[in-house]
């Protein structure tokens, strides 16, 4: 068995994620302008250069976010994330204590990109990794060693899913 899940992409993660592309993007075109046609010459250049590279990063997470996958199969879950937050993690079903609904948490980013995920340390949780696409699909999965938060398209079908899957094990 091997059931695949795609989160609903939230406007606003995605729209704030496109914002700054396009911000990044004429902040680009102002220093080739600049570093050609004014007296701020090659540091203009480099300036846009080093603002290329920045921009390489912001659309690598923006397509990630749309790339987000949950694959359930017999033995794990696996969640499909770029290298930019964390990567791709496999979450074994044995060692699964609990899984439930949850508010998108207030937390201190560890590592990770903004609003799509990365680890958090979370008052009254601990450290958690984090990916999500949206603020209020939000599952909480707990283990023996980490606990992971994220949204799936529909989170109460994807919790009783999971714990049927869970509770075959047993």
């Amino acid at each position: 068995m091997s059931l695949v899940n795609r989160p609903r992409v939230s406007k606003y993660v995605a729209g704030s994620y496109i914002v700054l592309v396009i911000f990044i993007a004429a902040v680009i075109a102002f220093f080739v302008y600049a570093g050609l046609f004014t007296p701020m010459g090659n540091v203009g250049l480099i300036a846009a250069v080093v603002s290329i590279f920045v921009e390489a990063i912001m659309l690598l997470i923006l397509t990630s976010i749309y790339r987000t996958r949950y694959t359930l199969t017999n033995e794990q879950l696996v969640i499909k994330a770029t290298k930019l937050i964390g990567g791709n993690k496999r979450v074994h079903l044995k060692e699964i204590t609990n899984v439930e609904r949850t508010l998108m948490p207030f937390g201190l980013k560890l590592f990770g990109a903004s609003f799509h995920g990365g680890y958090y340390y979370v008052p009254r949780l601990g450290r958690a990794y984090l990916t999500i696409t949206n603020f209020s699909d939000g599952v909480l999965i707990k283990t023996k060693n980490e606990n992971y938060i994220i949204t799936p398209n529909t989170p109460e079908s994807f919790i009783k899913t999971l714990n049927k899957v869970i509770d075959r094990l047993s």
